[in-house]
């Protein structure tokens, strides 16, 4: 392997540990809910975006054990999570999908997402903004020089980490997520 290339997947893995621990720091106090999960919530990413395979890296108990690990409060109300990766040459995009019972509670585990983010300050708090992005509300803020873009589609939490894409590219990516089968 090529120096360029190992540099890159060196960042690009310190990168996912930060992001990790970052987005169960700032998303807010939630516990697997003993209701059945109607969809995985690794089944609201499509199998291919952009010509990148999906790859599921942890779903439900195990990807919500690895928030528990980084996460300092306590964690309710969650049906199901899921991470999930995208990549191709350069490029690598992060996904992690969170189910809740109902699109209420979806709308406002992601504002407490971002009053998390603001109270916890630095530039998680100087760079949060929320923008409209493929006609959804979206927040962006970044960490590192990367942007972070998190946003609630019904009863779903998502939470994207693109790298290397154009900002075309990615309204395309969250206009896609949740896939629509998975809209009710």
């Amino acid at each position: 392997m090529n120096p360029t290339k190992r540099s890159f997947l060196i960042v690009i893995a310190v990168l996912l540990v930060t992001a990790a621990a970052a987005l169960t720091t700032y998303s807010c106090y939630y516990a697997p809910s003993s209701s059945k999960v109607d969809v995985n919530a690794s089944e609201v990413a499509p199998d291919e975006l952009l010509g990148m395979k999906k790859m599921v890296v942890s779903s439900s108990a195990d990807a919500l054990q690895r928030v528990k690990q980084s996460h300092t409060g306590s964690i309710e109300k969650v049906k199901d999570v899921a991470i999930v990766h995208y990549m191709k040459e350069d490029r690598m995009l992060t996904l992690w999908t969170t189910q809740y019972s109902n699109e209420t509670i979806a709308g406002s585990e992601t504002e407490k997402m971002a009053i998390g983010m603001r109270e916890w300050g630095g530039s998680w708090a100087s760079d949060l903004k929320e923008l409209t992005i493929a006609g959804k509300q979206v927040y962006q803020t970044s960490s590192d020089n990367v942007s972070h873009y998190f946003w609630a589609d019904r009863e779903w939490v998502l939470y994207i980490i693109p790298h290397n894409f154009t900002q075309d590219e990615i309204a395309a990516i969250i206009n896609v997520i949740p896939q629509e089968q998975t809209r009710k």
